[in-house]
């Protein structure tokens, strides 16, 4: 079984963040390390994000990779630039394959650090991934332009892809217009496009997060990109579909949702 590691930070209501990757992975049969960045506190009304110290998320990678053999890894939410350069410092000694999920998570009025942070992710972060998987704001921060439709959605992954990060997947998902829930993929030249109907349901706390910890674990155990991003997507859609409520507008993926299908059409 392979170790794969999820750098992250925690979600109280454990749809998303660290808790949502360790569920995913489990699901899908590989062993699931952590190091943990921050903790999120959620509620109906605000996200209080506590910053740990970088000396302790250091600590924690080094008892990881001093230990076990960490082939594949994934990045979620880093949550500051001193944390950003301490991770990749981390990363840049070893020979792992880095799925990048660029959360971008700011408070109010911190627009200097987020230009800073944002530049840090393209300069320092992206080169070290194997794949990124923003969703459709995240590229547009990342890619500098607006993305509104599919010719823009593959403008901006070449664009994301001249930061050094050779593969690139621009979740669509509720933002883009119509019925159809598209992602993109666009590894080195080759374009490949994933469509689903969209889902009415507010269960969608930690879709990004088990969407990438997905693709992490199938490559893992050795399935191809375009493979794993196909059933990272049918994951995490059956995830949403049988989703928890936690109130009329916030509810959270349940990442043992194929896991129950599967069981019930035996």
């Amino acid at each position: 079984m392979e170790n794969v590691l999820t750098i992250a930070g925690s979600d109280s209501l454990a749809g998303g963040g660290i808790q949502a990757d360790l569920k995913t992975f489990e699901e899908l049969n590989v062993f699931g390390v952590s190091a943990l960045t921050s903790v999120a506190s959620i509620t109906p009304t605000n996200l209080t994000l506590h910053q740990l110290p970088t000396t302790v998320i250091v600590d924690q990678l080094t008892s990881i990779l001093t230990q076990l053999p960490i082939h594949f890894a994934k990045t979620g939410l880093l949550g500051d630039l001193a944390t950003l350069e301490a991770v990749c410092a981390q990363l840049e000694s070893t020979t792992t394959q880095v799925v990048v999920d660029p959360v971008l998570v700011f408070k109010e009025g911190q627009s200097q650090l987020q230009a800073t942070y944002i530049t840090a992710v393209k300069q320092r972060l992206l080169p070290l991934g194997y794949v990124t998987t923003p969703n459709l704001a995240e590229a547009a921060q990342l890619s500098g332009m607006s993305i509104t439709n599919k010719t823009e959605m593959v403008e901006a992954a070449k664009r994301i892809q001249a930061t050094g990060c050779p593969n690139v997947v621009i979740k669509g998902g509720n933002r883009l217009a119509g019925d159809v829930a598209s992602d993109y993929l666009r590894m080195g030249d080759v374009d490949y496009w994933f469509e689903s109907p969209k889902i009415a349901r507010q269960t969608t706390d930690g879709a990004g997060c088990t969407f990438s910890a997905a693709i992490t674990a199938q490559l893992a155990k050795g399935q191809a990109l375009p493979e794993a991003v196909e059933v990272a997507k049918r994951f995490v859609y059956m995830g949403i579909t049988h989703g928890v409520s936690i109130s009329e507008r916030l509810g959270s993926v349940w990442q043992g949702a194929s896991r129950q299908w599967e069981e019930e059409t035996k």
